[in-house]
Formats: C-alpha cells, structure tokens, sequence
C-alpha cells in the first residue's frame, strides 16, 4: 500500500485515505526546498530570506483578471516550533504555507495542520508588509484554522458556492508552492471529482472534498482553489504523493460556516457516537456470517461515550442511523455530523447476524478526537 500523508506544516506525516486512495502528501512546505520528505517533521531548519512583492506576475494569461481579483488577498504563513531529538534536544523548526484574507480587519484563513502546535506565527502581505499573526481559532475536524492580523482596509477574497461544481470545470490553485523567491504560484486544472472524503493520521475524516489536477504542492496549504470568476471554492489541503495530478481541496460549502463560526466563538463542537470502526467488506461480512455486505463494522467502542451508554459492542454492524442506511465510516460521520448534540438517534446493527436497533443520545467529542 503506498503511504498516506496529510499536511502538518513544513513537515509530512503518515495518515490514510478513504475510497480506494492512498498516499495523500502534505501541502505545506519547508522554505527553500525543493524535495519532499517522508517524515513527520522537516529534515532539517530552514533558512528565511526577505522576499519581494508579488506584482500581478501573469497577468497576460487568459486567467489574468480572476488571479488578478484573488492574487491581493493571498498570504504567505510563515510558523516555528520546536520539537525533541531522540536525546530529548529542543530542535527548532520552520515552516512556510499559504492563506487567504477573510475579512478586511484581519482574519485569515488557512488550514488547520499549517499552524496547530505553532510557537510564532508571522503573515506576509502581498504588499510586502511582515506581521505577526496569533491563531484565532481552529477545528482540526474540518483541517481549517482563522489566524488574525492587527491591521485593517485589507484586501479581501470571496468565497464562492462550491455546490454549484461541476466535473470538468476550469479551476486556479494560487499558493506558496515550496515557498520559491519571487511571489505565489499560479496552476491552473480542472475539478476531477467531487464529493470525496479522506481520513487524516489521526482518524480525522474531511468531508466534501474537491478533487483537482490543478498542481498543488508542499507550501500550497491553506490557499485558495478559484473558479472562473476568481471566487474561492475551496482550500488547498493535500496531494496523492507519486500520483499524477491529484490533489484536494476542502470546499467552500464546508468552509464557509465553520469560518464563520470560528472567527464568532474560536472553536466548534461536534456531536459523535463514540466508536473507533472501518468499512464492512464482503470478506468481512463473510467472515462474520453475516448477509449485509455493507455498513461500518465497530472495532472499539469508547468507555464513556454515547455508544457504550447505550451498549454498543466491538463487532457489532451499524447499517443505518434514523432510518438511513449506512454503508460507510464516512458516510455514518457525515450523518452523525448533521445532527445535533444531545439529540436522540436510532441506530439499527446487526449483532451476532441478527439485527435489532439502540437510541442513541449524541454527544460533544471530546477535543482529542
């Protein structure tokens, strides 16, 4: 099986990928590179230079006027921290990715893993001008995170409705691609596919996702995927390594209320069950002698959660949540996700090959998840 990586700011680190994908790259960058490293962290300390302005560099292309309208409000992130040697030395880190001015007042959008666990974190301008940037808020559930500026009258992108996509539309990535001298990179592609989900390292599953053939790279994190008009109808967020142009964006429809909702509270909740699960397959349902071929096979059931309460077990099948059938961990996420913490569910599983159902009160996850 190829490896797995999801973006965690200059560095690379190992996750998983749903529907038959493997291998997903991050899409931050160490400043300077120009190679990709498997591992969790960058190899090595990056250098920083001053970088000069970023003035309109392909403006005589057909897809001039919407890089033109979006080129303004597109940052570069710049973070530190610091982690440990085998010999528990502090070694410091850097890192460089992209983001994309929210609101004229200072918010900033980008992704989750460009700043989580970042010691300092400093925006440059498209005008030159070098800030400092504090992290506002985050949600690691949807890979997106608000940082805020002190400044004002900044120039702003809009963000579009992704719902109206269609296969083959022409899109822009705009970004800080490897963090090259000179200003962003623009690539341009097409939607290859839409509606995918893909389950990060730590079993986190991002919904809704774009999928593109418009070159996205190390750097590119947090950056704007446009549309024809120059509207912001997704967030860079990942590429297949060793594929040929597949790379993924979060969409705007996702996007949008939890930006929204972060730069009101600095943080969402979600509801969940409480269980670790994967696919059910034929073998497995085999396996199991069971006659249901799909639904989510549960592998863990969490001491004090929602399930347990309502004595859910290790090995039981879910295959519906309120009358809607469930044929996949994403799919029984993206349900549960919808609903509302605290609200009652019925969960229909089979359990020993017979079927029988639970109520379900749904509960807040707790941040670790």
């Amino acid at each position: 099986m190829q490896q797995l990586t999801a973006g965690l700011r200059c560095g690379i680190t190992l996750a998983t990928i749903i529907v038959s994908l493997a291998g997903l790259l991050a899409c931050s960058a160490a400043p300077g590179t120009s190679e990709v490293h498997n591992t969790t962290k960058p190899s090595s300390t990056p250098q920083t230079t001053s970088r000069p302005t970023n003035s309109n560099p392909i403006s005589e292309t057909s897809s001039g006027e919407p890089i033109e309208r979006i080129m303004p409000s597109v940052v570069t992130i710049l973070t530190e921290w610091v982690d440990y040697s085998y010999f528990l030395q502090p070694m410091p880190y850097k890192g460089a990715a992209s983001g994309i001015i929210f609101r004229s007042d200072g918010y900033i959008i980008t992704n989750n893993h460009v700043v989580e666990d970042a010691n300092s974190i400093t925006v440059i301008l498209q005008d030159g001008r070098i800030l400092p940037g504090a992290l506002w808020g985050a949600d690691p559930f949807t890979d997106l995170a608000v940082i805020k500026i002190e400044t004002s009258n900044l120039p702003t992108a809009t963000l579009g409705d992704s719902r109206n996509l269609k296969l083959g539309d022409e899109v822009i990535a705009v970004g800080n691609a490897f963090d090259l001298p000179g200003g962003h990179t623009v690539t341009r592609g097409i939607i290859s596919a839409l509606g995918r989900s893909i389950k990060l390292e730590k079993g986190i599953i991002l919904h809704d996702i774009i999928q593109t053939d418009a070159a996205i790279n190390p750097g590119n994190s947090g950056g704007p995927l446009i549309d024809k008009t120059g509207k912001v109808i997704g967030i860079n967020t990942a590429i297949i390594g060793g594929a040929e142009n597949i790379g993924f964006a979060i969409s705007a429809a996702i996007a949008t209320p939890v930006i929204n909702e972060l730069i009101r509270n600095r943080m969402l909740t979600w509801p969940w069950l409480g269980i670790a699960a994967i696919d059910l397959t034929p073998a497995i349902a085999f396996e199991l002698g069971i006659s249901y071929r799909e639904g989510v096979l549960i592998n863990e059931v969490y001491g004090d959660g929602p399930a347990a309460h309502a004595g859910l077990r290790k090995d039981d099948v879910i295959i519906q949540v309120n009358s809607h059938e469930v044929a996949s961990v994403s799919g029984l996420e993206e349900t549960v996700r919808k609903c509302s913490i605290g609200s009652r569910v019925e969960v229909s599983i089979i359990r020993e090959g017979k079927s029988q159902s639970v109520i379900i009160t749904l509960e807040q996850i707790p941040r670790q998840f």
